[in-house]
């Protein structure tokens, strides 16, 4: 009898583990699918951060990760990650906890929204009770429809599953700037955006000069710059629902003349560190967030000191003028950044692709979502 009873015991253990592991995503409503080539009907899309949390009694330990992109019932393609593989995400990402990097970079990792309080990050394979591990940045590319991503883990003892959105924005946004620019970073993956969930789908508006530059002479002054002092315009009507307006601008955050790219990085790195603890003023400067009333939000940043005309409850028109380019907060020159996001914050938010009318892609191509590197004008 005692027997029988230890064993039931352990049966029931082993269920409670099996049936434990919760499968967690951040951004955690959906992930768009961004084109590639509207030619070629392929897409891409970024699972940013993936977490798998053992919410039972007993030890798990993990042997494989399989993720699966869905369409319909049928697996169109997959990916398993085995032992190596989540032994270096476990290696990895525990260490970060415990410095409370997570906490620092919750804009990146999601925050508790990701890992609830009280979750810990595992460094190795067995998931004791309350412990999880983190899968991030995972790319797909395809061609065709793809509706969800399943996440099955050690074959079918724990799964989830996230929604993939093949779309843009239900607001139809206007160009926010007049005449020509260049979309200097964009939501491709060789640009820094397409990296981080809130800015996923966001650009960096700069304009050239007949020099091939982005400024005349050295470079050493804001003024010098083509972009800077131009109007930047509500790209669709709204209330609007943030403003920062007391943010000055950093001369020296800009790369010297005499400074290689590799000392400037290394520098800009330091210096962003440091914003970060400022919060969303320190990073996006002077900067304007408007409601569109529908879940949808038009982010404006590193606008010029005194040049904000907009107030927090103020009603806007498209294509009314909200303030000018500038080089506040975390910039590396004077430049637009805009992008389209589900909350009215800068950094706790999902970037949405951005829906443009009348947008012409200056070096003609078949009809597409705007890259970075592509020179941009309104065509109203």
């Amino acid at each position: 009898m005692r027997f029988m009873l230890s064993l039931l015991l352990a049966l029931a253990g082993l269920a409670t583990s099996a049936q434990a592991l919760e499968v967690r995503f951040y951004p955690g409503e959906r992930i768009y699918a961004y084109e590639l080539s509207a030619a070629h009907n392929t897409s891409s899309v970024l699972a940013h951060n993936i977490a798998i949390i053992n919410d039972g009694v007993a030890p798990v330990e993990l042997r494989d990760v399989t993720l699966e992109l869905m369409n319909g019932d049928r697996v169109l393609d997959s990916r398993t990650f085995g032992a190596p593989e989540l032994t270096r995400f476990a290696a990895g990402y525990a260490p970060l906890q415990a410095a409370g990097m997570l906490d620092t970079l919750a804009f990146q990792f999601g925050g508790a929204q990701l890992l609830p309080e009280g979750r810990t990050l595992s460094p190795d394979l067995t998931l004791d009770p309350g412990e999880a591990i983190m899968i991030t940045s995972q790319v797909f590319a395809f061609g065709g429809a793809r509706d969800r991503l399943r996440v099955r883990v050690n074959d079918d003892a724990g799964e989830g599953a996230i929604a993939i959105h093949t779309g843009v924005s239900q607001t139809i946004f206007a160009f926010p700037l007049r005449g020509q620019w260049y979309n200097a970073s964009g939501a491709t993956f060789h640009t820094h955006h397409r990296w981080t969930p809130m800015e996923e789908f966001a650009f960096d508006f700069v304009r050239l000069g007949a020099n091939g530059k982005t400024h005349r002479r050295t470079g050493e002054r804001f003024n010098d710059y083509y972009a800077y002092g131009e109007p930047v315009f509500a790209a669709a009507a709204g209330r609007v629902v943030a403003v920062v307006s007391d943010q000055h601008e950093d001369a020296s955050a800009m790369q010297r003349p005499d400074e290689t790219i590799e000392a400037y990085f290394a520098r800009l790195q330091a210096d962003q560190m440091t914003r970060l603890a400022g919060g969303a003023p320190g990073i996006g400067g002077n900067q304007i967030i408007i409601d569109h009333g529908n879940g949808e939000y038009s982010f404006y940043g590193h606008l010029r000191p005194g040049s904000v005309r907009v107030h927090v409850g103020d009603t806007v028109e498209r294509l009314q003028q909200i303030g000018a380019v500038g080089s506040s907060g975390n910039s590396t020159e004077p430049h637009l950044h805009f992008h389209v996001c589900n909350a009215p914050e800068l950094l706790m938010c999902a970037g949405i692709p951005v829906r443009f009318e009348q947008l012409d892609i200056v070096i003609p191509d078949p009809p597409r979502q705007p890259q970075s590197g592509d020179f941009l004008r309104p065509l109203q």
